[in-house]
């Protein structure tokens, strides 16, 4: 097995580059996961992994027989603790990195079922509120995750990080918002769109057959363009002062409510 000891290893700035910069992920189509729970449900979704970055001071020979089994014959390459924990978000990291091959998050690419019942948010920026996204997602068993207009590159270390890598684990796709609208209605998925103004309650709507429920960011409402086409737009009743709920609470509220209707609950 390789070790690297050096920061000056090139495979080691790559890495640095891959973790910090956007372009780089997306001039090279690789990004970087870390810990082995996330890892494992990455290999599950058949990423295509290139190498995986261990550290053999942290790691015991009980957690390299697991990685082994886990993870097969993957390239491994061993860094020292020094240079692993330059790279480790955690105060106490692992020990290992999985070096992977990005996949489109193309709308075309998606495989939806009868009566598919998906997540649409359009322009989320924050990696936390993504993330909590996809989790929701996971948790509702959806079948689809859309962004439309995407403000963050989805490959983010803090999206992985946040979603639990359930990045891994629902079906995602991208586009501007009128790419989005055109696929959901020749699919002749209902769009149910929450606005704050000239809204019906959320659960006065019907969420059986196929439908998509859209939300946009706490800052800024979404586009008119989704009331155009939208079968309906709806709200959540507030009895307090403010007028507004963090992104993946209103969408865990409006997707739980579909599923309940949908007897999947």
């Amino acid at each position: 097995m390789k070790h690297i000891k050096s920061k000056n290893n090139v495979q080691f700035k790559n890495i640095k580059k891959l973790l910090s910069k956007p372009k780089s992920r997306k001039n090279s189509n690789e990004f970087i996961v870390e810990g082995l729970r996330d890892i494992k449900k990455c290999f599950e979704a058949k990423y295509n992994f290139i190498e995986l970055f261990i550290c053999s001071e942290i790691l015991s020979q009980k957690d390299l027989i697991d990685i082994n089994i886990a993870l097969g014959k993957i390239k491994k390459i061993d860094l020292s603790k020094n240079l692993y924990d330059q790279l480790s978000y955690k105060q106490k990291g692992e020990g290992i990195l999985a070096l992977v091959k990005s996949k489109k998050f193309e709308l075309k690419n998606l495989i939806l079922p009868k009566d598919p019942l998906i997540l649409v948010a359009e322009s989320p920026e924050k990696p936390g509120n993504i993330g909590a996204l996809l989790r929701t997602a996971d948790a509702a068993g959806l079948d689809a995750v859309i962004i439309a207009n995407s403000k963050t590159e989805l490959y983010n270390p803090n999206i992985i990080r946040s979603s639990l890598g359930s990045i891994f684990t629902s079906q995602l796709a991208t586009g501007s918002s009128d790419q989005v609208i055109n696929f959901l209605l020749k699919n002749k998925i209902k769009i149910y769109s929450t606005f704050i103004k000239d809204s019906v309650d959320f659960t006065s709507v019907n969420y059986n057959g196929g439908c998509a429920i859209v939300v946009g960011t706490e800052s800024s409402a979404l586009t008119n363009n989704w009331k155009l086409n939208s079968a309906e737009s709806i709200k959540i009743p507030m009895k307090g002062k403010m007028d507004s709920l963090n992104l993946s609470v209103t969408a865990a509220i409006v997707i739980f409510e579909a599923l309940k209707q949908r007897n999947a609950i």
